[in-house]
């Protein structure tokens, strides 16, 4: 399917426009011939999610018939780390936070610390049907759970993505052109809503229309009054569009509750970096 796409894409925008893609998967199927194949589609990177520890992702990550996936997703990660750029997102809350270091023992143990990029991400109850919702970070114990995170991982080697799930301008989902396509052809927005008929802008297999889903984000501004008085407002610009259209709250980005702390990260990944570096220079 990406291949047929990829190949249609590039018929459309032609030999003179560059073209590029990105993944984001489970990566139970990225196996070295698949990343082969990927990279031979133009798609530069992989996000790859992993739920933390061992016993917590098998716990929450499994096939439909109860197998485990962790082992396998990893050792795929390690055999495709050299032929597309992986970043691990591990989606992180209250009961898994401090077990979450036992992945970064697996990475640097198969020589992955400095063959991929590591960022957490706070488990969020999207539809409010989570049955524990009381597990969930907010947002401001959230960015000090993720800072204290960051500065074991540096002070170990990894190279960690301090604003790894920041949208630092306003979210590509008000843009015109982006949509997101599930497997049945319908049209979202945003890919917190697939699944959810009734926030649907469209389908495939329909001329565009002006549905009211659509014109709502397509009238969105970010005019929170009190979002206009923060100091993160230029970076953030307001938060999660979706968020705010369906009445559910502000979503700021955690480096509003600890801007400092993020700034030293980024200068302790950058003096990393140089060490690096120089290291190599020496040898």
């Amino acid at each position: 399917m990406i291949e047929r796409i990829t190949s249609d894409l590039k018929d459309v925008v032609g030999p003179t426009c560059e073209y590029s893609a990105s993944i984001v998967t489970n990566g139970y199927l990225l196996t070295p011939d698949v990343a082969r194949r990927l990279a031979a589609c133009g798609v530069t990177s992989a996000q790859v999610t992993i739920d933390g520890s061992k016993s917590d992702h098998d716990s929450r990550r499994i096939l439909h018939d109860g197998s485990p996936t962790y082992e396998r997703i990893l050792k795929n990660v390690k055999e495709c780390a050299d032929i597309i750029d992986i970043s691990i997102r591990s989606n992180v809350d209250k009961t898994n936070i401090e077990a979450a270091q036992e992945l970064l023992d697996y990475l640097e143990l198969n020589g992955l610390m400095n063959k991929v990029h590591f960022y957490l991400a706070p488990v969020d109850d999207i539809n409010q049907v989570c049955a524990n919702d009381s597990h969930c970070f907010t947002v401001k114990e959230f960015s000090y759970e993720e800072t204290e995170f960051y500065k074991r991982a540096i002070a170990r080697g990894f190279k960690v993505q301090p604003f790894g799930g920041t949208n630092f301008g306003i979210c590509c989902a008000v843009g015109i052109n982006s949509y997101v396509v599930d497997p049945v052809g319908d049209l979202y927005k945003c890919w917190d809503d697939i699944g959810m008929k009734e926030r649907r802008v469209g389908t495939i297999f329909e001329p565009p229309m002006l549905s009211k889903n659509m014109i709502n984000w397509m009238a969105y501004e970010p005019d929170d009054p009190e979002c206009q008085e923060c100091f993160a407002f230029p970076m953030c610009m307001g938060g999660c569009p979706n968020h705010a259209l369906n009445g559910e709250g502000k979503r700021c980005v955690s480096f509003r509750y600890d801007a400092e702390q993020k700034m030293l990260l980024s200068q302790m990944m950058n003096t990393a970096k140089r060490g690096a570096g120089q290291n190599e220079a020496d040898a």
